[in-house]
């Protein structure tokens, strides 16, 4: 088979099936609900999930969630290999533990690099960047960590965070969803990504940014709006220092 990357949305409806190629469901946004032999539970945004082939599961999502879906003919051993439950994941049907949830942590730079396909499989692209687009997945697909999970009470707070990345997200704000006190939040947010709130929201932007630019004929103007930047210079100033060109770099010709 070739692979392939799509953007998918399921229902509240549950669906089961099995399929003769590796699939990976990565969460743009909202959480999927799968049952496997080996696990069943939730999978948010920051982590994803590798289905075997021939593995039956049943899956159910909010209708307004989104997920890049990868089917793959292979999968590096570090993405199959993954052996260790998630935090908050149960057994299902009895199954041995020791066999664990086939999930995996998702890098900062990888979801970033989702909103950048996203952006992609939204509009018209040549074979040639299909091609750049699935090497690229391969590779960041390499570099993921398999076994325990994103932090359950941070997943939400993702979601939220990439449903809307212009809106001006707060500690205080996110804190409530994750359920915890702002103190605890800032330590839990940062063993999660890696980073805290400020930096994670300015690369998720940006990043957001620069796929807009490259691949839509959107104005700068209209993409700084877009990304929680009413000031275009503001806008522009922040863009360069991060990516290190102007936004001009990158628009569409």
């Amino acid at each position: 088979m070739k692979p392939s990357l799509s953007i998918r949305s399921y229902t509240r409806t549950m669906c089961m099936h099995a399929h003769d190629y590796y699939q990976l469901v990565l969460p743009l946004n909202g959480h999927i609900d799968i049952s496997l032999n080996t696990f069943s539970g939730c999978v948010g945004v920051g982590e994803g999930i590798c289905i075997a082939p021939g593995a039956i599961h049943g899956f159910t999502a909010d209708e307004q969630a989104k997920f890049i879906v990868a089917d793959l003919p292979s999968v590096p051993g570090n993405i199959a290999g993954g052996t260790l439950f998630a935090d908050g994941s149960l057994p299902a049907d009895g199954s041995d533990p020791a066999k664990g949830a086939p999930i995996f942590q998702i890098s900062t730079p990888m979801q970033a690099f989702l909103a950048y396909v996203e952006v992609q499989l939204t509009h018209h692209i040549t074979d040639d960047e299909n091609d750049a687009m699935l090497s690229l997945f391969s590779a960041l697909l390499a570099q993921q960590q398999r076994g325990v999970a994103t932090d359950k009470r941070i997943i939400p707070v993702l979601s939220c965070i990439h449903q809307d990345v212009a809106y001006p997200h707060t500690i205080t704000s996110l804190a409530k969803i994750a359920c915890v006190g702002a103190t605890q939040f800032k330590k839990r947010f940062i063993a999660a990504t890696g980073m805290g709130l400020r930096e994670y929201l300015i690369n998720v932007r940006m990043e957001k940014a620069r796929a807009l630019l490259s691949n839509t004929d959107m104005p700068i103007i209209a993409v700084a709006v877009n990304v929680g930047y009413d000031d275009v210079s503001a806008f522009t100033r922040r863009f360069k220092h991060h990516v290190g060109m102007p936004p001009t770099h990158f628009k569409r010709r």
